[in-house]
């Protein structure tokens, strides 16, 4: 039975912009991955306050942003928790439901990577699966703050960085930047303010008018 690649893209996207889809495609690319499977957070236990649109709601807006792409599905793992959920069950459970033949790729960015180590297991996260950090405008990328064990584990995959592989265990992978420089909290206020911003998913754009998400936001 051919080994699958999977990668593991999570996070609020509230809303899914098209920073967010170039990540995925550039990592499948990359990677040789056979799909991605982004994985909306009922609500991060990182964050201090709750996403402003409803779970299902940024699920929704994942579904048509990512319709017409291949190699990208959207998982509802985490939404059927109905509460915040760590990385590291989520991770457990898609190795459970994927089995010894699939090899998984945790996909986060560069500000998110800075923060890992006050993530719940951090170090046993790294270690069970593949990891893949993307940088993006404005969040350089160090590993400084990483423990030897770890840091012996990075394959940088940056511009101008050789592509030397690891032999052994499972690798952290440092990948260039995706240029668009857009954020989900710039599209929120834009459209507290009434006004047009690129990046936003043109039928995201219409669900969010419809159901008339982020007009009150803070």
């Amino acid at each position: 039975m051919k080994r699958r690649r999977i990668g593991v893209f999570g996070g609020t996207f509230d809303p899914v912009h098209q920073g967010h889809l170039e990540v995925a495609t550039r990592v499948r690319s990359l990677l040789s991955l056979d799909w991605v499977e982004f994985v909306p957070a009922y609500r991060p236990p990182h964050k201090l306050g709750p996403p402003v649109a409803d779970a299902w709601h940024r699920f929704a807006m994942l579904i048509l942003a990512t319709n017409e792409i291949d190699g990208v599905r959207v998982s509802t793992i985490e939404l059927e928790t109905l509460e915040a959920t760590y990385t590291i069950d989520t991770m457990a459970r898609f190795k459970q439901r994927w089995g010894p033949q699939a090899d998984l790729y945790f996909i986060l960015g560069a500000d998110s990577f800075e923060d890992i180590i006050s993530w719940k297991d951090y170090e046993r996260l790294l270690s069970n699966c593949h990891s893949v950090v993307v940088t993006r405008p404005g969040y350089p990328l160090t590993t400084g703050h990483l423990p030897e064990t770890v840091q012996r584990r990075i394959v940088d995959w940056r511009e101008r960085a050789p592509r030397v592989e690891v032999s052994t265990g499972y690798q952290i992978y440092l990948c260039g930047e995706v240029s668009n420089p857009i954020s989900s909290t710039t599209i929120r206020q834009a459209v507290k303010d009434g006004r047009w911003v690129e990046g936003l998913i043109p039928a995201v754009r219409r669900h969010i008018e419809k159901y008339q998400l982020y007009s009150e936001c803070g």
